[in-house]
């Protein structure tokens, strides 16, 4: 989600005549797009800041934007009186100031292209807000095959480890026609796969003033239907929110892919209480029967949370348990890190522990899904190629053409699976 941002960003200063830049040297303007959802993503962000000193010192006129999480959390105060030759800091609630920071800077029309300034991206961690979409926005060089479309903002959950309400705020939903004109937009740049972003994506519900609302069931079935586009996915939905309506439109609709990413964080229902997530350990593994129900070849993966304080080692078992009877493809997995101010959230493991736990966790996601992998080879698999040299099917298998076989980007494929490498399928493309 946080490449979604970063993206937004980039078109707002591509308005005003900059490009892209992976130099440092080059540039004119340096955005970091910070996360505080773990400690060590805001210390990452922190570093970042420190190490841009010289930039700075080197380029005097240059700007440095500090935004996203870590700046909302950290502040503007705290920011400035730290690295004060930092510009600006815009925090996640607020980014869509960055468009009236803007003007400064000169503008496309009066700027030649051999001469536009460059603006680098230091992205770190995941996303925040950013300006409702207002087509036709500029394009940016080498648009992807796969593009993003950010559809709600913040969060209204009260997950005991959970920063997120507190640095973006409540959950809002953009209106549908917004998010329908961006979708159109980036297919017309050439994107054949949309995936539509929000922290909990499949609660979108938006009440339009005439009283009528869309739901995410409502609004899966109107991106899916857009001409030009080859699939549909989203993230993040959240256990919470998966209605009848949902699981219908997702067997009716193929070209909503067939690959759900759905948090569970712990396999123990203690812990999950704990959490405040919400559900228990048999309502998630129910949601995932009914998604393989509509479609079976889907695929889901999932994050994990190891030594949340209170984590017994037979909570910790039952995570462990989950990975199979659950059939994750693949999952995140993280060490605990105290976000909120809640008292009495510390970790009873140290830091010892907690690498233990993680790498017990890693070793059982690492097995099943070199065995889900395996099950595949000898299907044919639709694949939609984002590069010369990989692709991904609609379970989200990134799969590699065989030695000599080139793919071409945005075109489906279909490919007889070979054989596993490492952590993607191997194939050959099949009449």
């Amino acid at each position: 989600m946080n490449e979604a941002d970063s993206e937004r960003i980039g078109r707002s200063f591509a308005a005003r005549g900059f490009e892209l830049t992976d130099s440092l040297k080059a540039a004119d303007a340096v955005v970091i797009n910070t996360c505080t959802v773990r400690q060590r993503a805001e210390d990452k962000a922190i570093s970042q800041i420190g190490r841009l000193r010289k930039w700075k010192l080197a380029r005097p006129d240059g700007k440095l934007f500090v935004v996203g999480c870590a700046a909302e959390k950290l502040g503007r105060k705290y920011i400035r009186n730290r690295f004060p030759f930092v510009d600006e800091v815009v925090g996640a609630k607020s980014l869509d100031k960055i468009e009236a920071l803007l003007p400064d800077f000169p503008t496309l029309p009066d700027f030649p292209p051999e001469n536009r300034h460059s603006v680098q991206k230091h992205t770190t961690g995941q996303p925040s807000p950013l300006p409702t979409f207002r087509p036709p926005t500029p394009r940016l060089p080498d648009s992807p095959v796969s593009a993003f479309i950010t559809i709600m903002r913040g969060c209204s959950l009260k997950c005991s480890y959970c920063i997120v309400p507190a640095v973006r705020g409540e959950a809002s939903y953009l209106a549908p026609e917004e998010i329908l004109a961006e979708a159109e937009a980036k297919i017309a740049e050439g994107a054949k796969e949309l995936i539509l972003l929000g922290q909990t994506v499949n609660s979108y519900r938006y009440e339009g003033k005439d009283g009528a609302a869309v739901s995410f069931p409502a609004l899966l079935k109107m991106a899916a239907a857009l001409p030009g586009l080859a699939r549909l996915r989203f993230m993040s939905p959240h256990p919470l929110f998966f209605t009848d309506e949902f699981f219908r439109v997702f067997r009716e609709n193929p070209r909503i892919g067939r690959y759900i990413h759905l948090p569970v964080q712990s396999g123990s229902d203690r812990i999950l209480k704990a959490m405040r997530r919400g559900y228990t350990r048999a309502r998630y593994l129910d949601i995932v029967a009914k998604i393989r129900e509509a479609a079976p070849d889907a695929a889901v993966s999932t994050d994990f949370i190891v030594g949340y304080p209170g984590e017994t080692e037979a909570d910790f078992r039952e995570s462990l348990s989950l990975i199979g009877e659950a059939g994750f493809s693949f999952a995140y997995c993280f060490k605990y890190s105290r976000r909120t101010d809640e008292r009495g959230l510390e970790p009873d493991l140290d830091e010892a522990g907690m690498d233990e736990r993680l790498e017990r966790l890693l070793a059982e996601v690492k097995k099943n899904s070199g065995a889900i992998l395996n099950a595949r080879i000898g299907r044919i698999e639709e694949v939609l190629p984002e590069s010369r040299d990989f692709g991904r099917t609609s379970a989200n298998f990134v799969v590699r053409p065989e030695r000599g076989a080139e793919l071409e980007p945005g075109a489906l494929v279909r490919m007889e699976i070979t054989g596993v490498v490492r952590n993607a399928l191997k194939g050959r493309p099949v009449p």
